[in-house]
């Protein structure tokens, strides 16, 4: 494992975190008492496909918009990779994928590579776990008190899961070995064997034939909040929704007119509202934080982004996001500030009455001036590296910066360096570069400050050359 690099260097970092906890604290001292915090995260689901985003007319998301309506919902949300795995390490550790060495998906298949391109690198090397080590903000809430519960998908322990029989390739790098108190679904699968009961997962157990994945964890859900009410807990409800195979009960398939991805929207929404009717009957909901957020953006593409999963277009990146807190959010509220994956880990460290001082890997920020009413958050970029084959996709080999509305791209492999202004083509179809070359340097330039700050790990060399990205180290 390389050792991990500070950026603390970052201009404003550390101090928008101290005063974020500052903030947090005062916030707390008036409720008098540590907020609940439960984080609902989608698999591969995309903007677009939820009640409270300007979804279909079709979709049935109700509990969703819900809880979008009581908070404040994130137009411009970010996940921290194009795939799964390395934005699941990414929210765990605060710490962007290019950090920590893992940069793609964990494959189901031991040793799978997607085949380069003609002339183009291979993939860059990438961890097949999240290193115990490394932070996590599960543990670190328990360090303040509270009860931490994982339930759902967790894809960050081992590949070959394929080729197991019940999803366990190696169980030191489970969910509880990260600071969560209990584990129900969390192993190294990256989709489940089966979404019916028997389960085939070696931390679910098998409870009634035929019961669909989904509904489990929301009764789980359910279970860990009426047993930790009386403490402050933090719930991490993972759904492995909707990621394929596209499965649901029958009965919701017929009332969705045969649509299968339908059914599982409002499976995973009812869900959801088992969770807020849980918080409610507790008496719970008023000193709770609750996310809801995604993994990547959608399999199932978004009609207004451009490109879908594992591109580095918008497509890939942006997810759906809505956050609720009562007394701190007002509700019916809406911003446009760029968040990602990183951010989490301070806000709910913060929130919890912690402090993240002294963690030096961190490259989130606290979301609490946003909560409260911020215009903006004291950078300026948002990084992405994706050293990895994705030929079903435009965009991908490579890395990128987001500064405003401008979006560079660096290709690592056969894919053209590009220049978009996302403000004026949101759809991403007009490479800029020559029009603003000054601009595409400066940006480059960051972009390869970033990647050597974060010790970046590059595709292999083809024929002897070094990739664009590798020659800057």
């Amino acid at each position: 494992m390389k050792k991990m690099k500070c950026n603390t260097s970052w201009p404003g970092m550390l101090t928008t975190l101290a005063l974020g906890a500052c903030m947090v604290a005062l916030a707390a001292g008036g409720a008098g008492k540590q907020p609940n915090i439960v984080f609902i995260v989608a698999d591969d689901l995309g903007p677009g496909w939820v009640d409270f985003d300007g979804s279909h007319p079709e979709i049935n998301t109700p509990n969703l918009e819900r809880l979008a309506r009581s908070g404040m919902v994130f137009t411009k949300a970010y996940a921290a990779a194009t795939v799964c795995s390395p934005t699941r390490a990414a929210l765990i550790t605060g710490m962007s994928p290019a950090q920590i060495g893992l940069t793609t998906h964990i494959p189901g298949i031991a040793g799978r590579e997607r085949p380069a391109p003609k002339g183009g690198p291979r993939d860059a090397e990438t961890l097949k776990h999240l290193p115990l080590e490394l932070p996590s903000y599960a543990r670190e809430l328990k360090k303040q008190g509270y009860a931490t519960g994982f339930l759902g998908k967790w894809h960050l322990a081992g590949e070959g899961s394929v080729k197991s029989k019940d999803g366990i390739v190696d169980s030191r790098y489970h969910p509880e070995h990260y600071g969560f108190d209990i584990n129900i679904g969390g192993c190294a699968y990256g989709q489940p064997r089966s979404w019916f009961d028997p389960y085939r997962n070696g931390t679910v157990e098998d409870r009634q034939k035929g019961e669909y994945l989904t509904d489990r964890l929301g009764d789980e859900a359910v279970s860990f909040i009426e047993a930790n009410q009386k403490k402050p807990f933090h719930l991490s409800l993972w759904f492995y929704s909707v990621h394929t195979p596209i499965k649901a009960p029958k009965e919701l398939v017929q009332k969705n007119g045969g649509n299968a991805y339908l059914a599982m929207l409002e499976s995973m929404d009812g869900a959801v509202g088992k969770v807020l009717d849980a918080l409610e009957a507790t008496g719970t909901r008023g000193n709770t934080m609750v996310v809801f957020y995604s993994d990547n953006g959608g399999d199932k593409p978004t009609s207004w982004l451009a490109d879908k999963k594992g591109s580095m277009l918008e497509g890939g990146l942006r997810v759906p996001m809505a956050v609720s807190w009562p007394g701190i959010i007002k509700s019916g509220t809406q911003t446009d500030v760029p968040v990602n994956s990183m951010d989490f880990f301070p806000t709910f460290v913060h929130a919890a009455g912690g402090a993240t001082q002294g963690i030096s890997q961190l490259e989130g920020l606290d979301l609490m001036p946003l909560f409260q009413g911020a215009e903006k958050l004291d950078r300026d970029a948002l990084y992405w590296h994706y050293p990895h084959n994705r030929p079903d996709v435009t965009y991908y080999m490579g890395s990128s910066i987001l500064q405003g509305d401008w979006k560079f791209y660096e290709g690592h492999g056969t894919i053209p360096d590009a220049l978009f202004n996302l403000g004026d083509d949101p759809m991403e179809t007009t490479n800029l570069m020559k029009q603003n070359p000054e601009l595409a340097e400066r940006m480059h330039g960051k972009l390869a400050k970033w990647l050597r700050a974060v010790d970046a790990k590059m595709p292999p060399p083809v024929d002897g050359q070094q990739t664009a990205g590798k020659s800057r180290k």
